[in-house]
């Protein structure tokens, strides 16, 4: 499950790092798109790409999250990052928004099965843009799981060891002796 998110988060990385590239050099200074409508079509290219990442997380996102708050309680109070707590709140929150997205849409789609093509797509673009915001959040605070984990199998292993190297040999001997 940790191996997902962290493949989720580097596909949501790329994805908002593409993004952020596009709007600088498709927008004037205040923020205003040149070609709204091509804006619009990266946009929901982007919220489309952040979904599909987070669909193989997403069944197993609670069960993550459970995990991380037992972590949390088990790892020394010095090894917590304070932050921590708040961004497990936060993505258990994000989740709920993501999972009422997806009953609105299902909903939604499974009340007009004779939907054209563009309508279910439209549905689903809907669904994208409206997850957005949840799944940003995400992408945001999602490693802090990835660092409870990290520091909770750190914990559990105890104290490593430093390897010390062998004192030196003696100094190499000709066989001679030189007594006095």
């Amino acid at each position: 499950m940790v191996s997902r998110l962290a493949t989720f988060l580097r596909a949501a990385d790329a994805a908002v790092d593409a993004w952020d590239l596009y709007a600088d050099e498709h927008t004037d200074l205040d923020g205003w798109p040149y070609d709204p409508e091509s804006y619009d079509d990266r946009k929901a290219d982007r919220d489309h790409v952040v979904w599909k990442a987070f669909e193989p997380v997403s069944e197993e996102a609670g069960v993550l999250l459970d995990a991380a708050e037992a972590d949390l309680e088990r790892v020394p109070a010095s090894s917590v990052q304070n932050r921590w707590a708040w961004q497990l709140t936060q993505l258990r929150d994000a989740l709920d928004q993501i999972a009422a997205t997806r009953t609105e849409c299902r909903t939604l789609l499974a009340a007009h099965p004779h939907a054209s093509a563009e309508a279910r797509h439209a549905a689903v673009d809907a669904r994208n843009s409206e997850a957005w915001n949840a799944l940003y959040g995400w992408f945001v605070h999602g490693r802090a799981v990835l660092e409870i984990h990290t520091t909770a199998v750190r914990t559990a292993a105890g104290p490593r060891i430093a390897a010390t190297p062998p004192p030196p040999a003696p100094p190499a001997t000709t066989g001679h002796t030189t007594r006095r």
